[in-house]
């Protein structure tokens, strides 16, 4: 395919037909696509897989997952008889039981039958006084969403009560009688990216039409964001201008102290994250932040107390120091000091900082596993002055069933619930392993397998990345991996390249428009190691990745074609000269760049997969996958991407399902489906077990 100069607008595009999601030419050809994929990959294996896999989805012995509100602990639980879902609750003392007594509030599939429509749960926030909450109702997983004021006592939606019409959508209670709210409903609601930029105030009992907008973005920003603070002397909303997706103007009302009442925007760097939950403000700049006579490092924790900031005090606590391989993820505020959630060279840690006279100290928390992930929740509080005390680990790792464990600040940790063995993990091992980057740079990487002791014996790998947005990729129990994959003899790596978080925001910033294809060359150096040490070889490579990973691997396609056997695309971004006209892609500039302007296409179509396909290549098989209401990555680039390999003879397979929007993990059944259409691909193309 010839790149053009200026191919934004499509008028050079063969296949911009297929950009129509509900056209009858394209929804024909979906249709046609997905009956050539099921003749070629739905054997009796594939049915196994799918059976497997969907009984691990909706396994009785998972964890329930749960919040705590007041008195209450609320969990949104799925299985065979209830593939939607059901919102319910109990109590603490009930759900430490094996068979915790839940009370069910909104059962989705029965909603679903009364009204006829898919609706998907999307979550809810309870009111302030815990008598309502709003209901968020997706579509079958779209990120448009309905709200609904729903009624818990009586296990009802509200007549007269809150109700926000389909759209992309965000809401919290103000006080039991006012909400925020900021909704795209229309053009002049939204921003290009297709964001809400207006902050609205709507009082009960008035009409919608009626909110007062009290915040407002411009529209070539992202969105108008906020948060509402309803601590009991510590109740203020924060307002954020999001420029793009790094950069922000943030503001804050507060009602009580010195600055009440006024609106005040923070003398803060554009790129910098910020909470403030109690009295202190925190923050973590993304660069180097020269504040009066002080630096505070790119991804360290500072402190201040915030009145203080807000009358010019500058003279802030350091709380957390990053170093070459030690990053902070997350951090909670609790009574007893900041919970801190810290990658140790791609490893979890949990640190207890507190304040003495002589500045910040970190303790381990005692009690908790090497070698795992470690994640740190809230739990509750939310109405406590002085903060909570309580905080919820999640510990997780390859081959390590997720515990879940309650700890209140003193003594060890308490293990509330244990998920059960989806697979036989006996001889498998999990090792970290580098390769080195063409800039030198060591690229860590975890390796899943049996016996990896053992080079005498390639075996079939997925090599896995995403490489975008600051995310990090940590160890997390492979399920369904382990079950269809592991357990076969096969081999899983999971690749931390530039453009993820793994090591702070330098870690970020090194992948990041015209460096962008950094990442991709990290991966390519990944998939070298693997051959070079014994692992796999080439024809027994494949390589995975979704979203912004499913770019990843389109590159892998067009750019390093000959590192792999196969290539599995899911929901993948790939026409880098459209995608800021498609959907949500406006919002992703700040990550790639902007194709409108010229030099800023030169290096975006190096990298733009439906861009460099060529004929006369060697291309190893790809099986790319979308979803129809995929309301955020367009399902345009996947069917274009399909189309032009094809077009040119290439072998390319494609499956579009119409549920589950862009996580795809609405409905289990199709979630099952998907894992074992993949699985079946590898077998077909890198000759899996």
């Amino acid at each position: 395919m010839t790149v053009q100069n200026n191919p934004s607008d499509g008028s050079n595009d063969p296949l911009l037909w297929l950009e129509d999601i509900e056209g009858p030419r394209a929804v024909a050809w979906v249709e046609a696509q997905n009956a050539a994929t099921d003749a070629a990959l739905c054997d009796d294996a594939y049915r196994a897989d799918c059976d497997a896999a969907l009984a691990i989805l909706n396994a009785d012995g998972r964890i329930p997952f749960v919040a705590r509100s007041g008195d209450h602990l609320y969990n949104f639980w799925k299985d065979a008889q209830h593939p939607r879902g059901l919102w319910r609750r109990t109590t603490l003392e009930s759900y430490r039981a094996d068979a915790p007594e839940w009370d069910v509030l909104l059962d989705i599939d029965a909603l679903n039958a009364a009204e006829g429509i898919s609706w998907a749960f999307a979550g809810a926030a309870r009111s302030p006084d815990k008598s309502t909450a709003l209901i968020s109702l997706s579509f079958n997983g779209t990120d448009a969403v309905e709200v609904r004021e729903f009624d818990i006592a009586t296990k009802s939606f509200v007549a007269g009560g809150f109700h926000l019409p389909k759209a992309k959508s965000r809401a919290s209670w103000l006080d039991q009688d006012t909400l925020l709210f900021g909704s795209a409903f229309d053009a002049e609601d939204s921003t290009e990216a297709g964001y809400s930029r207006l902050v609205r105030e709507w009082r009960r009992g008035t009409p919608l039409q009626s909110a007062e907008v009290v915040f407002t973005a411009e529209k070539q920003d992202v969105a108008a964001w906020f948060g509402v603070n309803r601590r009991p002397t510590h109740q203020r909303v924060m307002y954020w201008r999001a420029l793009d997706f790094m950069r922000s103007h943030v503001f804050v009302e507060q009602t009580h102290g010195p600055f009440a009442g006024q609106r005040i925007q923070l003398d803060l760097p554009d790129q910098i994250s910020i909470s403030a939950d109690a009295s202190d403000l925190l923050l973590s700049p993304k660069e180097d932040w020269q504040v009066g006579e002080m630096t505070i490092p790119a991804g360290a924790l500072a402190v201040i107390d915030f009145d203080r900031f807000l009358s010019g005090a500058r003279d802030f606590d350091i709380v957390f120091q990053p170093s070459p391989t030690r990053a902070l993820q997350s951090f909670v505020e609790t009574r007893h000091g900041l919970m801190l959630e810290i990658l140790d060279n791609v490893r979890g840690r949990i640190a207890l900082a507190t304040r003495t006279d002589d500045g910040w100290i970190e303790t381990e928390v005692p009690g908790l596993p090497d070698n795992a992930s470690i994640s740190v929740g809230n739990f509750g509080g939310e109405d406590d002055p002085d903060l909570g005390t309580d905080v919820l680990f999640t510990i997780t790792g390859f081959d390590r069933p997720t515990t879940l464990w309650l700890w209140d600040g003193r003594g060890a940790p308490e293990q509330l619930k244990h998920a059960p063995e989806s697979f036989n993990s006996d001889g498998i091992e999990v090792k970290q392993c580098h390769a080195v980057a063409a800039d030198g740079t060591k690229i860590p990487y975890f390796l899943i397998g049996k016996n990896l002791a053992d080079p005498g014996t390639a075996r079939p790998t997925i090599l896995y990345g995403y490489g975008g947005f600051e995310v990090s990729l940590t160890p997390s129990y492979l399920g369904i991996i382990g079950r269809l994959w592991l357990e076969h003899g096969n081999v899983y790596a999971l690749a931390n390249i530039r453009g993820g978080g793994e090591f702070g925001p330098g870690w970020h910033l090194a992948a990041l428009k015209e460096t962008k294809h950094v990442a991709h060359d990290d991966f390519a150096s990944v998939a070298r190691d693997l051959v070079a040490s014994g692992v796999t070889t080439t024809a027994k490579l494949a390589c995975h990745g979704g979203s912004n990973g499913g770019l990843l691997v389109g590159n892998m396609l067009t750019r390093y074609p000959e590192l792999f056997g196969a290539i599995w695309c899911s929901v993948p971004l790939l026409d880098m000269a459209r995608y800021t006209k498609l959907l949500a892609g406006q919002s992703w500039i700040a990550e790639y760049g902007d194709p409108d302007i010229a030099e800023e296409w030169t290096y975006l179509q190096k990298f733009s997969p439906y861009h460099l396909i060529a004929p006369g290549k060697t291309y190893p098989p790809i099986f790319v996958t979308t979803n129809r209401t995929d309301d955020r990555v367009h399902p345009g680039h996947a069917r274009k991407m399909a189309a032009a390999l094809q077009a040119l003879g290439y072998t390319a397979y494609f499956n579009e399902t119409v549920v589950g929007g862009h996580s795809g993990a609405v409905d289990n059944t199709k979630q099952a489906q998907s894992q074992a259409l993949g699985f079946a691909f590898l077998r077909k193309t890198i000759g899996a077990a």
